[in-house]
C-alpha cells in the first residue's frame, strides 16, 4: 500500500467536486485510502485503493465520474481520459488512459489539470 501523491488527491477532489450532488460524501474518504496496487499498460494507468475504515454505504452506490477539467501529460499529443470507479459507496478504482492509443509511461508528474 502507498499514500496518495498530491497530484492523485487533487485529481479525486476535483472529480467529487464535480459529482458533489450524489456523490459529496466520498470526500470524507479521502483521509482513509491508499492505493492498493497501481498498473500500468502502456496507454493506461489503474490505482486500485484500499480502505483504512469501513464507511456506511450511502444511497446511490455506484457510478463511474469523472469532470470537465482536462488532463494533459506534457509529452503527449492529445488529453488524457480519467474516470474514478464507485462501487458499493467506495472508491474502487482510478482509470487513466490515452487517447488515439498513445503509448504514455503513466507518470502524472508530468501531467496538468485545467
Amino acid at each position: 500500500m502507498t499514500e496518495l501523491k498530491d497530484f492523485e488527491l487533487l485529481l479525486l477532489k476535483t472529480i467529487i467536486k464535480a459529482n458533489l450532488d450524489k456523490f459529496s460524501y466520498l470526500s470524507d474518504h479521502l483521509d482513509f485510502i491508499k492505493i492498493e496496487t497501481s498498473k500500468t499498460t502502456g496507454t493506461g494507468l489503474y490505482l486500485n485503493f484500499v480502505y483504512l475504515k469501513e464507511f456506511e454505504e450511502e444511497e446511490f452506490v455506484n457510478g463511474l465520474l469523472s469532470a470537465e477539467e482536462k488532463l494533459t501529460a506534457l509529452n503527449l499529443k492529445n488529453e488524457l481520459t480519467y474516470c474514478l470507479d464507485v462501487t458499493n459507496g467506495k472508491m474502487d478504482f482510478l482509470e487513466i488512459v490515452t487517447n488515439e492509443k498513445e503509448i504514455w509511461d503513466g507518470n502524472l508528474e508530468d501531467c496538468v489539470l485545467n
